[in-house]
């Protein structure tokens, strides 16, 4: 029998959650996956959770690195982020000037991919690039709807998908 292992996770330090840097933390029994950003609510460094709290669906938000649990691990797969629902169907989507919710997945005008969320001491919207946990000064298009998956290798699984609550109340007025 052959036995192999890839990737060589290990446990990371407070002190090495630096802006950008993916990571996963504990909640209760479940992994979450975290990104640290270069925003603060009062003394405390925020981080973005992405994580899976129903059959395919994700809850994000932002937290205070202080309130996640520890020890935090590192990340050896790639993290892939796809606007739409991943159904198979193309997702074209008009490029419009508009205002994003919290959540919202955005391509940023260096062409990065960015989220889009509120800070939680002022309640102003923020904007993060995912490849570096830096804040963004603007965008091109919103995303409201994205799939999140790991890829290692050729193996691709998806985690979930986001959709904004307020779309869920709207379909259940129709």
């Amino acid at each position: 029998m052959t036995v192999s292992f890839e990737g060589f996770p290990r446990t990371l330090d407070r002190a090495a959650l630096r802006p950008g840097r993916w990571f996963v933390a504990a909640e209760g029994l479940r992994a979450v996956l975290c990104l640290a950003t270069d925003v603060v609510d009062g003394p405390d460094q925020l981080a973005l959770t992405f994580s899976a709290t129903g059959v395919e669906a994700i809850e994000f938000t932002a937290t205070p690195l202080s309130a996640l649990a520890g020890p935090f691990g590192t990340l050896e797969d790639e993290i892939v982020f796809a606007p739409g629902l991943a159904d198979g169907r193309p997702v074209l989507i008009a490029p419009t000037r508009r205002a994003f919710r919290s959540g919202s997945l955005l391509r940023l005008r260096s062409g990065d991919l960015g989220v889009g969320f509120a800070a939680p001491a002022g309640g102003d919207l923020v904007i993060v690039s995912l490849s570096t946990g830096l804040r963004a000064d603007g965008f091109e298009l919103v995303f409201e709807r994205w799939s999140l998956s790991l890829r290692r290798g050729a193996a691709e699984s998806l985690i979930g998908y986001f959709k904004p609550v307020a779309n869920f109340a709207d379909r259940r007025r129709i």
